[in-house]
């Protein structure tokens, strides 16, 4: 299993492949706007962390990874970075299955109350930089 799925939880994948396969062939989506930041744990950078963006009003969500620095860039298909603009959901995972060539399963370091009761930011409709703060307690 490469490198790109082991960082999505099982469930998780699921969701990028449905989110792939929605991918329309068309051009830009005049709904969707760049988002950017980064995701900390206690004031520390949270590496290796999915991050996605669903739509409160529907739609196809949007995906990304956080680096060493903890910062991600979302997907919202194969050829568009970004969000759709609106109110979205914000689910963050470090829970990942392992892969084929005998990589140890993560362990899940997102506080459960963020399972829970996940976060809610607003995506406009220019560059928007979200910075995520968690916290264990």
């Amino acid at each position: 299993m490469n490198r790109f799925w082991s960082a999505y939880p099982l469930p998780w994948r699921w969701i990028v492949l449905a989110g792939l396969g929605l991918t329309g062939c068309g051009g830009a989506s005049q709904d969707v706007a760049p988002v950017s930041g980064a995701v900390t744990l206690d004031g520390a950078p949270l590496p290796t962390a999915s991050v996605t963006f669903q739509p409160k009003d529907g739609g196809r969500p949007s995906f990304g990874v956080t680096n060493s620095q903890g910062r991600y860039v979302l997907e919202y298909s194969m050829n568009e970075l970004g969000a759709k603009v609106g109110a979205s959901t914000v689910r963050i995972s470090t829970q990942s299955a392992g892969d084929d060539s005998g990589g140890k399963a993560s362990k899940e370091l997102v506080p459960q109350r963020y399972f829970k009761e996940p976060l809610e930011v607003q995506v406009e409709s220019k560059s928007n930089t979200i910075d995520i703060v968690l916290t264990s307690k």
